[in-house]
């Protein structure tokens, strides 16, 4: 009874601070029915067929608290705190974080706006700063289904920890946005090497984007890096090289059809893991296609073009995209046999909106790889499609 009464009196408090602070608890639960047919293309090997119910098809599944505080003379501070959650089992979606998503502090005023703690960097299209919007239809959304990373060079994660970022007022359209990542708290990684936050045994990352707003018109252009640690262990041959990223695009809302397109050239970067097809396939006799992806340092560039398309009362949209890169050096080796890899793509997703906060949707897609290693080659290969409900709020 005693417990009962203090969690009581814990909610009550927090509850009348939150009217009073301007607070707001909000979220998305997704989840949904997904199949998935992976083919690594390797000799003796059979195709992984998967049925399974999952969370975050669409959009990932999550709950956060947000507020701002108006401070006078036009000056407000405010913060998000947003967690990602597995609906189907009710785990948290990143190991030992409670608040993955999103943990920032914010300070807005004439100024423009400064962030601070963890959250998206810019490519992606999610929380407060993501601009990833901006250059496909599918976004970084839609599971495994025809989305932009894909093709646009790996090596980056997708939030990183003790940022800061800079966001200026908008100017005839235009907004600027500045990210600087000090890298993840000091910890010691599988390897028992010490990663230091602010140093250079840990992955630091810095973005610089732009969009433009005009009309039916949306325009965007971001350049962005990661500061690769330089942390190895003893007797380890390092080549440690920074991955270096441009990417341009925009769309145009003609009523009917909203075209977008998006280039990306990239230099140092890494090749996605899509739908674990890359797994799949050996590419020799002591390294997968997928560690080439993730050791390997790949220039090239990317493509996509996408559209969105409303029809009975909902709206279809589709992407199709190509990567073009090769690779012939290692952060443990200078000097490698050359890695060539092309890539397409091809998604389309369908969404209907049920009431202001319930929308169910479907998705198809389909990615093929072209593998060229010395001798070896592979053509890996991932479908996979979905139905499932979100609902927010």
């Amino acid at each position: 009874m005693k417990k009962t009464l203090a969690a009581l009196a814990v909610l009550s408090a927090f509850a009348g601070s939150a009217l009073a602070a301007d607070v707001t608890l909000y979220g998305r639960a997704d989840l949904g029915l997904r199949y998935s047919h992976v083919d690594g293309d390797q000799a003796n090997k059979d195709a992984v067929d998967t049925f399974e119910m999952a969370s975050g098809n669409y959009s990932g599944s999550r709950f956060g608290l947000k507020g701002t505080e108006e401070l006078g003379n036009g000056l407000k501070v405010g913060f998000v705190l947003e967690n990602g959650f597995n609906a189907d089992d009710g785990s948290l979606k990143t190991n030992g974080k409670l608040f993955d998503r999103e943990a920032i502090i914010r300070v807005m005023g004439n100024f423009g706006e400064l962030g601070f703690g963890r959250t998206s960097i810019l490519s992606n299209d999610a929380n407060t700063y993501g601009i990833g919007s901006y250059f496909s239809a599918l976004g970084t959304g839609w599971g495994d289904v025809g989305g932009q990373d894909a093709v646009w060079g790996a090596g980056y994660a997708s939030r990183m920890d003790n940022v800061i970022t800079y966001v200026t007022p908008e100017f005839a359209g235009v907004k600027v946005y500045a990210q600087y990542s000090f890298g993840a708290n000091t910890y010691k990684d599988d390897d028992k090497l010490t990663r230091e936050e602010g140093k250079t045994t840990t992955d630091r990352y810095y973005g610089l984007g732009m969009t433009y707003d005009a009309g039916n018109l949306a325009l965007a252009a971001l350049v962005d890096s990661t500061n690769r640690s330089t942390a190895h262990k003893a007797g380890e041959k390092q080549d440690v090289k920074d991955a270096v990223r441009v990417i341009l695009g925009g769309s145009y809302d003609l009523g009917a059809v909203k075209p977008y397109v998006s280039a990306a050239y990239f230099k140092d970067g890494g090749v996605n893991d899509v739908g674990g097809m890359l797994a799949q396939h050996s590419i020799d006799s002591t390294a997968t296609i997928a560690d080439a992806g993730k050791k390997c340092y790949f220039d090239g560039y990317g493509v996509v073009l996408g559209a969105k398309v409303p029809a009975f009362g909902g709206a279809f949209y589709g992407n199709v995209g190509y990567l073009d890169a090769d690779a012939d050096r290692t952060a443990t080796m200078s000097k490698i046999e050359k890695v060539e890899v092309k890539r397409w793509f091809a998604g389309v997703g369908y969404d209907y909106s049920l009431s202001k906060r319930t929308t169910v949707y479907a998705d198809l897609g389909y990615t093929q790889d072209k593998w060229e290693h010395g001798k070896d080659d592979a053509k890996p290969s991932m479908f996979q499609g979905a139905v499932g409900l979100m609902h927010s709020f």
